[in-house]
């Protein structure tokens, strides 16, 4: 995302009226006689998934450099005069969808087929879920402290699992799940030291403190209640999209560039949404007292005079290359792949900045959680080969 811009994530909402079977096609007469071809390539692959085809080598390889070249971008934006995370994630959904509607329209790609009939509001649904993981990500860092987000982001493994045994019946090979856990004991003891935890926690009881003079039990309760549930709410639809993503017949169909026009104007529609409310900081009371327009006013003062546009255009076209290879990569292997890749790229930037800046960042723990994720990740690959 965005994600992502995405982690993405995101990545993707299913639609109530998708068959119950992933694994059939739809056998419409009317689909058999007029796309037998498209009928055929929605067939779910039955083969287990390989990280040794030169099309997965690229995904990973473009899917960790993009991404690692977009946070980077993304600091110097919302540090540098426009700190809206919302609006700047809904750029990047909306770029990705004149992109591909200018490639489709050149006849670089394929037109952009129409949807299986059995399945006419999937992409609706994963664009939903896809988007809404997006928002609740970027929201959830904004309510909990980053030891406690990068915790969500390693929650994603284990719900995928979950969600793929409730929903298909698809359980993981013991070796499999044992490569998963020594990945993520490596990233929570390289990424979530016990001091960063320390200092999270001594600053939110400071700020309970300060608070209590003012805000009654009951706000504070309620207060924690919404962030458990934005939380919670930011891992399912983040595992369930990247899920459905892959197992859907009708995206298995499409290339990745088709992918990211039937799913990006959807997912801006949701995204640009949510900034109004997380951004512009418009509320129901607003919209009754005509406030509206001073604060769309305010808003649009700060990005003509602040904004740095240059790296704005910058953060949005190196997006396009995120979602590129995000869907290459969670449509050729899997989810859980697509997470163990975006861990790998943690792992990475935190042994290059080792490398490049002197190691006093990786001494003890953290050294020791780069060392058991790296061995995890070799155990895994092991097993995808």
């Amino acid at each position: 995302m965005g994600r992502s811009s995405q982690d993405e994530e995101g990545g993707f909402d299913m639609s109530s009226g998708r068959s119950t079977v992933y694994g059939q096609v739809p056998s419409s007469e009317a689909a058999a006689t007029s796309n037998d071809s498209s009928a055929k390539m929605a067939q779910p692959q039955s083969k287990d998934e390989s990280l040794l085809s030169p099309q997965t080598i690229v995904a990973i390889v473009g899917s960790i450099a993009s991404s690692v070249a977009i946070v980077m971008i993304n600091k110097l934006v919302l540090n540098n005069g426009f700190p809206f995370a919302s609006t700047l994630t809904a750029l990047h959904q909306l770029t990705g969808f004149c992109f591909s509607s200018f490639l489709i329209f050149a006849k670089f790609i394929p037109q952009l087929p129409e949807p299986l009939p059995e399945y006419a509001l999937t992409r609706y649904y994963i664009a939903g879920l896809y988007s809404s993981g997006l928002v609740l990500m970027n929201q959830s860092l904004a309510m909990n402290p980053v030891a406690f987000y990068q915790l969500l982001k390693m929650a994603c493994i284990p719900a995928i699992a979950i969600l793929q045994f409730v929903l298909f019946k698809k359980t993981l090979p013991r070796a499999t799940v044992i490569a998963l856990a020594v990945i993520l004991l490596g990233v929570a003891i390289s990424t979530v030291s016990p001091t960063a935890a320390v200092k999270a926690a001594a600053t939110k009881e400071s700020n309970a403190t300060r608070r209590d003079s003012s805000d009654s039990g009951l706000v504070a309760f309620f207060m924690g209640l919404l962030t458990l549930l934005v939380s919670l709410g930011a891992v399912f639809t983040t595992a369930l999209s990247q899920i459905e993503l892959n197992q859907s017949p009708d995206l298995k169909r499409l290339s990745s560039f088709q992918s990211m026009n039937a799913l990006s104007l959807i997912s801006f529609g949701v995204c640009m949404a949510a900034a109004t409310f997380v951004d512009i900081k418009i509320t129901i009371k607003d919209i009754f007292t005509f406030e509206v327009l001073s604060k769309l006013g305010a808003f649009w003062k700060v990005v003509v005079n602040e904004a740095p546009v240059g790296w704005i255009l910058a953060s949005c076209a190196m997006a396009i290359l995120v979602n590129l290879f995000g869907f290459m990569l969670i449509k050729g292997t899997s989810a859980i792949t697509y997470q163990v890749v975006g861990h790998l790229k943690t792992v990475l930037t935190l042994a290059m900045g080792a490398f490049l800046f002197g190691s006093a960042g990786l001494d003890g723990m953290k050294g020791l959680g780069v060392v058991v994720a790296l061995v995890g990740m070799v155990l895994y690959s092991r097993e995808k080969l």
